[in-house]
């Protein structure tokens, strides 16, 4: 009996785990629609260099402080409640796109969208940190995550298809009809473990105390300046191969894909060179650091995509970057379940993704002036010094601080 409660647990961790996947599959075909139709939606609203930042922005004031809300209110109620809420809401912002007329409305749009996005990535970090052993927990995060590289690999060819064959607000419309499928799935297989139930009746001011703790500052600091990185390469990279490189909408259908194939690679990749390293002795956090570090070390080439002739060179720069990142926020994400409770840890999650989202809403707002002054080589500059400065930061934050937690 004992034997067949546990092999039903592994089965419904495995699905669950699938799941989680899957909606992130979802949120970044959603999210990526908008970067992959921009010269569309340009030429249709007539929106100039500083509109679409704008738009952008929008969407990331929204994501920003909702990461941590949202992490807030899953670990309070629960990643079954909390994550359906969050589907929900962002499914009908994107279906709601379909219908703007206007720069303001596309960015109200963009909005909603923010206001629902961020929690499957704190909801889903708990759900890994509750089901999953230190062992494996990289490697789960990893695969989870790389639902949001899938989807931005299949947003450029699907968005394409849909836009050429039907209309462009089809391409709003489809992608978020399919969320609301996944709603059912999630809320008939997922399951809170015993033991680890949302905590409705616990001191709110606890939860609070997280942002005076060093171990929060010493994660949350090297996510705002790494996490705009990935939105440099997700928002403004089809827009660069168009307008800079020449692809067409449809040649972006048949190429854009690929960095972001890359991006899933490093995040399961990541993910298992740091377990792998733990299943060897060395201690998780440790073992975290040190492929943080190696991002760190290789982050700089990005600086040539910008300047390098060949446009298949320029992808090939952009498919490491893209890897690298991925590989950073798999780790940086174990080592908040290493270091935190598991009631804790989708606030901690929550606060270091509204950090990242904080520094992406500066860095948006710089890469539109720099771009519109200095073409898009200055932005790959800027985006190749940020690892860098971020491993230095959390190096000299973390000290003893990152501790292992109690399993």
């Amino acid at each position: 009996m004992d034997q067949d409660r546990l092999s039903t647990g592994t089965r419904r961790r495995w699905a669950i785990l699938l799941l989680l996947f899957l909606a992130t599959v979802i949120n970044f075909i959603d999210r990526q629609t908008l970067s992959i139709l921009a010269p569309t939606l340009r030429r249709e609203l007539t929106l100039s260099e500083i509109d679409y930042a704008n738009v952008v922005t929008a969407f990331l004031v929204a994501y920003t402080v909702m990461y941590t809300v949202s992490g807030w209110l899953i670990d309070r109620f629960g990643a079954r409640a909390g994550l359906a809420v969050c589907v929900g809401w962002w499914s009908a912002a994107t279906m709601l796109t379909a219908r703007v007329w206007s720069a303001a409305s596309l960015a109200g749009c963009r909005f909603l969208l923010g206001v629902g996005e961020p929690g499957i990535f704190p909801g889903g970090v708990k759900v890994c940190g509750e089901w999953f052993a230190g062992r494996q927990r990289a490697m789960a995060i990893g695969f989870f995550s790389s639902g949001s590289a899938i989807g931005a690999l299949i947003a450029p060819p699907l968005i394409a298809w849909i836009a050429l064959s039907y209309h462009w607000r089809m391409a709003f419309l489809i992608p978020g009809l399919v969320g609301l499928v996944w709603l059912p799935c999630w809320l008939l297989v997922y399951r809170t473990p015993t033991g680890t139930e949302p905590a409705l009746a616990r001191e709110e001011s606890s939860r609070w105390r997280l942002c005076r703790d060093r171990r929060v500052w010493a994660l949350a600091l090297p996510r705002m300046l790494s996490d705009p990185v990935w939105y440099l390469y997700l928002f403004w990279l089809p827009d660069y191969l168009q307008r800079e490189r020449g692809l067409s909408l449809r040649e972006i259908g048949l190429y854009g894909w690929i960095p972001f194939l890359f991006a899933d690679l490093g995040a399961l990749g990541g993910g298992a060179l740091s377990d792998l390293l733990v299943r060897r002795g060395v201690s998780a956090p440790r073992a975290r650091i040190l492929v943080l570090s190696g991002v760190a070390c290789l982050a700089p080439f990005g600086a040539m995509v910008g300047f390098v002739g060949s446009t298949g060179v320029a992808i090939a720069i952009t498919c490491l970057i893209a890897f690298l990142t991925q590989c950073w926020a798999t780790n940086t994400s174990a080592l908040a379940t290493d270091t935190f409770e598991n009631r804790e840890v989708a606030t901690v999650a929550g606060l270091m993704g509204t950090a990242g989202s904080l520094g992406g809403v500066l860095f948006t707002q710089l890469l539109g002036r720099a771009i519109a002054a200095f073409g898009y080589g200055s932005a790959f500059v800027i985006g190749a010094l940020m690892h860098p400065v971020a491993i230095a930061i959390l190096l000299l934050l973390r000290g003893g601080a990152l501790g292992r937690r109690r399993e």
